[in-house]
């Protein structure tokens, strides 16, 4: 029997890059996996690699994208959810000069209101399964770095949910963690807006180990 057979797991940002190694990992373990992103193409793809993993195509910073994820559960798996990957995430490479309202809107939309909107919403099915909450941070929270300060500062408040939740949820049987990568080199590395001289001084920040592991560049 492989280690996650019949479990249930939800992966945001399934269709590339990190999340998109979490799901074929926990499908190739056995898990029934429904990974969830904004382009169905890429999805598809990645649905097609193993069988035991499903898609949703949708924007979860709208609320009732993530009715849709809770309602596909409830019909496709009898509204059972063991695991629960909060990946997608988005950030801005910029300095604090050329940050607007909008950028930190965007920001905190995706790596924290709507990692709060789907936890939430689901809590009622991982209470049920005992199951567990993984929030994918960054190295960057604990070790801000020049020009990434959306992106770090949404990371740390994801930090602290995590430690917060884990206390609150204890009772129930649910495990809530977080992981905090490096810099890793994921496809949706896009810098093809930089100059070379920034797009040099990025690769060289890329190379230090307290990094974020997802850079995507605003496109002006």
């Amino acid at each position: 029997m492989k280690v996650l057979e019949n479990k249930v797991a939800v992966v945001t940002g399934g269709n590339s890059g990190i999340g998109k190694a979490i799901a074929l990992r926990f499908a190739s373990e056995g898990a029934k996996v429904l990974i969830v992103g904004r382009k169905e193409e890429t999805l598809k793809d990645v649905a097609k690699e193993n069988k035991n993993i499903s898609y949703l195509t949708g924007d979860i910073t709208n609320s009732n994208v993530v009715k849709e994820i809770v309602a596909k559960l409830k019909k496709d798996h009898k509204g059972k959810l063991d695991i629960l990957v909060n990946n997608a995430g988005w950030c801005p490479v910029q300095p604090i000069t050329e940050i607007t309202v909008e950028d930190y809107d965007r920001v905190f939309n995706l790596d924290v209101r709507a990692v709060v909107d789907l936890t939430t919403q689901a809590l009622p099915m991982i209470i049920k399964s005992k199951g567990n909450i993984i929030n994918l941070s960054s190295v960057g929270a604990t070790h801000p770095a020049a020009n990434l300060s959306m992106y770090v500062g949404a990371k740390a408040a994801i930090e602290n949910f995590t430690r917060s939740w884990a206390l609150d949820l204890a009772g129930y049987g649910v495990r809530v963690n977080a992981i905090a990568p490096g810099a890793i080199d994921t496809n949706i590395w896009n810098a093809t807006d930089l100059s070379k001289e920034t797009l040099k001084s990025i690769e060289m920040a890329l190379q230090r180990p307290f990094l974020s592991n997802v850079l995507v560049v605003q496109k002006k």
